[in-house]
């Protein structure tokens, strides 16, 4: 099993690490759907805890779409992300047909030396995330894929999920958007991929401008584990 949760700040990482979970993810601009967090947060994160750190990689959200300009700032902060010790990166990029896009997507992963690669939820916004699953599968320096299992009903999204595991070979199926301590046993026993990833439902009041909530996140860890 493995848990994987969203910081935004450094006492953020510092709950997540003392809650049991595996891995942190860092963004900030969470209210956008996470955007690359501030090379100084990066750093202070990184030093402070032992756990795995993957960072985001996203210069705006106005869509998955990357102009060149975009591109040579993505290739920079992967650049910057690995000299500061972080794990690995989450990126995404698609092309103007919803498709993923294979050349810029082949020219970041040269950055990538040595980091884990999660393709994040762009690909749900595909026209057939099971067949970029099945794209993204050609490279063997993806490590993992977030994904919701697209969009609609969530028994539907499930049966995507399930397709999706079935296509991507080496690359972990990491299910997140919507799981709560409510619903997670359910999930875990549809998809059973083993990796799932939460944002507000360890938070405050539910909200992606509140700190992790501790208790949550430590409940999410044992019921995962019971």
């Amino acid at each position: 099993m493995y848990i994987e949760f969203i910081a935004t700040t450094l006492e953020d990482a510092l709950i997540i690490e003392q809650s049991g979970a595996d891995r942190i993810e860092l963004v900030s601009a969470l209210t956008e759907g996470g955007l690359t967090p501030s090379h100084s947060l990066i750093d202070a994160v990184v030093n402070r805890v032992s756990i795995p750190v993957n960072v985001m990689v996203r210069p705006h959200s106005q869509s998955f779409c990357y102009s060149y300009d975009d591109f040579l700032i993505m290739k920079n902060d992967i650049h910057i992300i690995r000299s500061l010790g972080a794990n690995g990166v989450v990126l995404g990029v698609l092309n103007e047909i919803h498709e993923v896009n294979q050349h810029m997507l082949e020219e970041l992963l040269t950055e990538c030396s040595g980091l884990e690669v999660t393709f994040h939820r762009a690909i749900d916004s595909t026209n057939n995330s099971v067949q970029a699953a099945k794209t993204l599968a050609q490279y063997k320096e993806i490590t993992t894929i977030l994904t919701s299992g697209g969009n609609g009903e969530f028994s539907s999204r499930l049966q995507t999920i399930q397709e999706m595991k079935t296509v991507s070979e080496h690359i972990s199926i990491l299910v997140g958007s919507g799981l709560n301590a409510s619903n997670i046993c359910s999930v875990h026993s549809t998809v059973n991929t083993g990796y799932y990833h939460f944002g507000t439902a360890v938070r405050k009041n539910h909200s992606p401008i509140e700190g992790i909530h501790l208790e949550k996140a430590k409940e999410i860890v044992q019921l995962l584990n019971s």
